[in-house]
């Protein structure tokens, strides 16, 4: 389900960087602290550090801001979501985006709540911000088929920008 396509974009976060930049021993993830618990148990058995960082107060979304700051040279990987599990809203990922092309980072966004439901909401008229390919610096995206999209429960996806990364 939704927490192996998490596992999986982490994982491939890590393979893709002991390729290219070998010299980072002790990679890191930064991620708001409404994110999946499943970056934490990737963390775990990737051996890839968390870096949370804080969601706004009023909005429950993560500040652009604090994750550019959050960014060392041993980060590999940025997450945002789209939407949160536990508050329904969608993380800046144009703005993510920016701050992992700026960096060199992969970006990951866990669309496992909304990947199927959001793009339905969207073509009806709702304000939806992007989240998927469209966006400059997305490279991964998780999304769960059992949720919305009528499929047997456990049936997720994670999806990449290109093929190098696929065979991470």
């Amino acid at each position: 389900g939704g927490t192996e396509s998490i596992l999986l974009a982490v994982k491939t976060a890590r393979d893709h960087y002991r390729k290219i930049r070998p010299e980072i021993k002790l990679p890191e993830m930064i991620l708001p602290t409404t994110a999946h618990a499943a970056f934490h148990k990737a963390a775990h058995y990737f051996d890839v550090q968390v870096v949370p960082v804080p969601v706004d107060d009023n909005t429950f979304r993560v500040d652009p801001d604090k994750v550019a700051k959050a960014v060392t040279h041993n980060t590999i990987l940025l997450v945002g979501s789209a939407p949160s599990y536990a508050h329904g809203v969608v993380d800046p990922i144009e703005e993510l985006g920016q701050i992992a092309l700026k960096n060199n980072l992969l970006l990951h966004v866990d669309a496992c709540m909304g990947g199927f439901l959001l793009p339905y909401l969207k073509r009806l008229g709702e304000a939806i911000p992007t989240f998927d390919f469209s966006v400059d610096g997305v490279t991964s995206i998780s999304m769960d088929l059992h949720k919305y999209a009528y499929c047997p429960k456990g049936a997720s996806l994670v999806l990449y920008r290109n093929r190098e990364l696929r065979k991470s």
